[in-house]
């Protein structure tokens, strides 16, 4: 995986980039495997010599729009979705450093705090199953110094930052038609919002979008929470709810109510408001444990509800919105660690942290197959050398009531053994290994493969 398969995902990844060159193709392919091998925010960190070093500053500061970058790793995604799949829509920022303000970025966060990078906002194609197939989109921007403009004004003249909400939706939807690939949105709080809900029904796509306004008025009388409180509900359903800090895992018992409605969208620009129709879901738990924030689901959503099985598609298909965040720590922090990029100029660092998000996205490919496919075997993940090394690793260092390995192992036991290399404590008790554990291991892999397959052609 670390070798061989590191290059075939690079040149599947670069397959459809219409660079200007089949050199700076090939150039691409070497710097995504070499990111594979080594990800860190830093160039020098990954690419140590010296020749390489300097192609890959030379690349990232030349003039190839990363636009052509995403066209082609949307189209990866897309080719490895069957016929549709859902693409979660998410805004996040890197915080970057310019202690001077004098780099190429804007204010992150309130506008009189110090902190400085970019707003990104991001789409990541997931599999029916959950499997993240790819980045379908990247949207970077640096805020420019406060508008003296009213909220509104703004809105009128569509200068506000919904504008690169609905850019990234159509050119999500337009490479979604070019693939032949039916999208399913699946966006946050964030998305209830009347351009972005306008755009998103004229594309060829579904959507879900949980509500952020519940007092959204209704055509005739009342609001979508006072229409939705008068529902009967029609089920119950359980959600696993995993852990995170300051959170345990827990099952949650959710009541669940649907409804048909007719909104009244403000027009801005009319100073009017036109009707948009809708199916809505509303996931609500019942006795959530103590000290714990209760899961409170409204959501808008173009999937018609006719029967429960409706309305629990639909819930399945949200909770997979938690597949983006996990993808924010790997990109940020928990494997690529963008963050500590010391570029200085915003299009250099907007081409930098897209790359770095396909190998971000990788890794939380390898931790999801191994929990889909965990009886399928090791050679689907890794290469000869590297399974001999980990099971070399692993028969010198036995456990208590463990024999000898032998014969193949399977994904999961591979992937377990790689997150302990990156200090994953191993036991059930501690949970399935994360992102952050495994891309360690790996790095410690590639080590060992190295000089295994080293030792092995010195015979």
């Amino acid at each position: 995986m670390l070798d061989q398969a590191a290059k075939t995902w690079a040149q599947d990844l670069v397959a459809d980039a219409e660079l200007g060159d089949v050199r700076r193709n090939a150039l691409v392919i070497r710097m995504l495997r070499r990111m594979a091998q080594r990800p860190a925010g830093c160039i020098t960190d990954v690419f140590v010599d010296r020749a390489e070093q300097q192609a890959a500053y030379d690349f990232i500061e030349g003039g190839v729009a990363t636009s052509r970058l995403v066209d082609s790793f949307a189209a990866s995604a897309f080719r490895a979705a069957d016929r549709s799949c859902f693409v979660v829509v998410d805004g996040t920022s890197l915080s970057l450093t310019d202690r001077k303000g004098r780099k190429d970025f804007g204010s992150i966060g309130p506008r009189e705090f110090p902190t400085r990078g970019v707003k990104v906002i991001d789409a990541l194609a997931v599999s029916r199953t959950g499997l993240p197939l790819g980045v379908a989109e990247m949207t970077f921007w640096a805020r420019e110094p406060k508008s003296k403009l009213s909220r509104n004004t703004r809105r009128r003249a569509g200068d506000n930052e919904t504008r690169h909400w609905v850019q990234a939706i159509e050119r999500v939807a337009s490479r979604a038609r070019a693939a032949r690939v039916r999208p399913w949105f699946v966006i946050d709080r964030e998305g209830d919002a009347s351009a972005i809900l306008r755009t998103i029904a004229r594309q060829d796509a579904d959507y879900t979008i949980r509500v952020g306004q519940l007092e959204r008025r209704c055509v005739g009388d009342g609001s979508v929470f006072s229409r939705m409180c008068r529902r009967p509900v029609i089920g119950r359903h359980f959600v696993d709810v995993p852990a995170r800090e300051g959170r345990r895992a827990r099952v949650a018992i959710m009541e669940v109510r649907v409804a048909r409605l007719d909104l009244k969208l403000p027009d801005y620009a009319t100073h009017s408001s036109l009707p948009f129709s809708t199916h809505v879901v509303w996931a609500r738990e019942i006795s959530p444990p103590r000290n714990t924030e209760r899961l409170d689901w409204m959501l808008f959503t173009s999937a018609e509800q006719t029967t429960y099985a409706d309305a629990i598609a639909v819930l399945d298909g949200y909770c997979l919105r938690w597949r983006i965040e996990d993808f924010h720590r790997a990109w940020k922090s928990g494997h690529c660690n963008v963050e500590e990029t010391q570029l200085r100029k915003l299009d250099r660092v907007v081409r930098w942290a897209t790359m770095l998000a396909t190998v971000a996205v990788r890794a939380e490919q390898l931790k999801h197959q191994s929990r889909e496919k965990p009886d399928a075997p090791a050679s689907d993940l890794l290469s000869t050398n590297e399974i001999e090394a980990l099971v070399a690793i692993r028969n010198s260092r036995p456990r208590k009531n463990e024999g000898p390995v032998r014969g193949m192992p399977t994904s999961a036991q591979v992937v377990w053994w790689i997150a302990e290399l990156g200090g994953h404590p191993g036991n059930p008790a501690s949970g399935p290994p994360g992102t952050k554990r495994i891309a360690r291991g790996l790095e410690r892999l590639l080590i060992y493969a190295e000089g295994y397959g080293a030792a092995k052609g010195a015979r």
